[in-house]
């Protein structure tokens, strides 16, 4: 059904891992693309570990030296190489770091991004089914997630398990028998990091989804304080946000209760390796089978495992809150928009206008037994003016919409000049069509700004026409600013008339080959209406214009006026052919007379 969409959902319950394999090949593709950071990173990393393996051997070494009575000069010369190979190892410890946490930024970047152009692919009933707070969330407290993962989680995920292998590795080459009583704590580590792991997991997912429930709660309130005012709900309002503030409470101390267990666990498994080494190294030192700077090169390496078998704890935890976070982001890139460019679509040259509708029904995503739309067949020539009209609900809306491709059309066909707009590229086809919504949007920005978006720049001479002829001027002279006021976050500095005037101001400095007006003026009075059609007159004149409105007034001058009910087309003709049918069309002129006190 059109306007529908994929979703490749991954709902995670409790216990239950993330598919670390799905989050590697989702995230290889972003490190690929920045492939000389990390390979660069990845040199550096390994020329760290070989330094920090060798700075024991060149400790036993020196104290070798000393054992050995060797003159002063060769115990200075010794302890050089020592200092040498610590400024090595700080300055590579400095690079690779350096380099892995600038690529995660990096990716960062890039995946934010690619979600911001998704986004605007998206279809709107995608957005209808969202909160903004929790798509915030996503884009912010996941992405930070998934960074982190990138940066420090990578780092101790490929330089830990090599600088782990090449420590035991020089142990075993030191003392065998030592070595393995070293590793007999490891495995209690091996298991607490599996079972703590699918913990880890589920609290992390139920914090990340705690924390986008009250970001939509304190986004919602702020966005509609007027109306929690007016209406006096200050104290449940401050009820609801307290109840899912408590709630994230309860699932961050969950989840620092386990996120706590594994590097504390892990922090004393190197303490029990380094009492094994004295223990049983000190034995074999004072029964001669050990030599002491055998000894203390041994006893060092135990002492370099203390922090990266920490840090692997909370590499762990690390790994699975990045894999949780781009689990929530993957559930966002792998929604398939239903209105894509066709492969085979071509631009049209010289758009004209002409319009027209084939048989098309169309239902939103699970309403399939109400549909908005049921075989809907109209033409509009080039340069004419169709008008619609119709009770709330009717599909006036839906049919407009569909010109532009904002839903995906279901059964049947539209045609922009003879061609499918299915076949139109979509940038080609929004550029040539203006729609001004029953309910502005405008952003917080200068009014001047507003109604020049969508122009490559803001031309004032272009901003002024519109705004005129949208009967916008005189009140842009009461402003404090002029055109260079800001209007505030949803235009909320003007009053609803004007917000209305400037989104029509906005279309009209775009100069359309077709222009939707979806009861643009409802919120301006009849004398006001009746100036700004006046003005419109000359601008319908050489496009395409469809007018929906619920005021019959309107569409007095259309050219063809349809009439729905119910999504189906139940009348149609010009203003008087319809007034003198009788009908629907008659009854909602003779409401808006007497709404106007005006008897019929």
């Amino acid at each position: 059904m059109a306007g529908s969409m994929t979703i490749k959902s991954n709902k995670t319950k409790k216990g239950s891992s993330p598919d670390l394999k799905a989050t590697a090949r989702q995230l290889s593709v972003y490190i690929l693309r920045n492939r000389r950071i990390y390979l660069l990173w990845a040199i550096t990393t390994l020329g760290y570990i070989a330094a920090l393996v060798i700075i024991p051997i060149l400790v036993g070494y020196a104290i070798a030296a000393v054992e050995q009575g060797l003159p002063q000069r060769e115990v200075f010369l010794r302890c050089l190489w020592i200092f040498g190979a610590a400024v090595l190892r700080l300055g590579l410890r400095f690079y690779s770091r350096t380099m892995v946490f600038n690529g995660g930024r990096e990716v960062e970047y890039e995946i934010r991004n690619d979600l911001f152009a998704h986004f605007q692919r998206l279809p709107q009933s995608y957005f209808g089914r969202q909160t903004t707070g929790d798509l915030m969330s996503r884009c912010v407290n996941d992405l930070q997630s998934v960074r982190l993962l990138l940066g420090p989680g990578l780092l101790n995920l490929f330089q830990t398990p090599i600088l782990l292998t090449a420590v035991f590795a020089a142990m075993f080459s030191i003392n065998t028998k030592l070595a393995l009583l070293s590793l007999l704590p490891f495995p209690i580590f091996i298991w607490l990091a599996r079972t703590v792991a699918k913990n880890l997991h589920h609290w992390n997912v139920a914090a990340q989804e705690g924390l986008a429930e009250l970001s939509s709660q304190l986004q919602e309130t702020i966005s509609g304080i007027a109306v929690v005012k007016s209406c006096a709900m200050e104290p449940m309002t401050q009820a609801r946000f307290a109840e899912a503030n408590e709630e994230l409470y309860r699932r961050q101390l969950a989840l620092v209760r386990v996120n706590s267990a594994l590097p504390t666990t892990a922090m004393a498994l190197p303490a029990l390796a380094m009492w094994i080494v004295l223990l049983m190294g000190g034995r074999d030192v004072m029964a001669g089978e050990m030599q002491i700077s055998a000894f203390f090169t041994f006893a060092m390496y135990v002492y370099e495992l203390t922090f990266p078998t920490f840090i692997l704890g909370w590499v762990v935890a690390l790994v699975q809150r990045g894999a949780a976070a781009m689990q929530r982001l993957n559930e966002v890139l792998t929604v398939e928009p239903a209105v894509a460019d066709a492969p085979d679509a071509t631009p049209v040259e010289n758009l004209r206008g002409e319009v027209e509708f084939r048989n098309v029904s169309f239902s939103y995503p699970g309403q399939e037994e109400t549909p908005a739309l049921q075989s809907v067949s109209v033409h509009v020539p080039a340069g004419k003016t169709l008008g619609i009209v119709g009770p709330v609900g009717s599909g006036k809306t839906t049919l407009a919409s569909l010109i532009p491709r904002l839903s995906g059309v279901g059964e049947g066909q539209i045609f922009i000049d003879g061609v499918d707009v299915n076949q139109i590229p979509l940038q080609q086809l929004r550029s040539a069509i203006a729609m001004v919504p029953q309910d502005p949007f405008l952003f917080s920005m200068s009014l001047a700004e507003n109604i020049a978006y969508g122009l490559p720049e803001v031309d004032r001479a272009a901003v002024s026409e519109a705004a005129r002829r949208a009967h916008l001027l005189s009140d842009v002279d009461e402003l404090p600013e002029g055109f260079d006021t800001l209007v505030g976050e949803r235009g909320v500095m003007l009053s609803g008339g004007q917000r209305q005037r400037a989104a029509l101001a906005r279309a009209l400095a775009l100069d359309p080959q077709i222009l939707i007006l979806d009861d643009t003026l409802s919120s301006v009075d009849a004398e006001t209406e009746a100036a700004i059609l006046h003005e419109l007159r000359e601008v319908y004149e050489g496009r395409t214009v469809v007018v929906i409105t619920h005021r019959v007034s309107a569409v007095a001058e259309a050219d063809e006026v349809i009439v729905l009910d119910a999504g189906k087309i139940v009348q149609r003709g010009r203003h008087e052919e319809l007034l003198a049918e009788g009908g629907l069309y008659a009854r909602l002129a003779q409401e808006e007379a007497l709404e106007e006190g005006v008897v019929s």
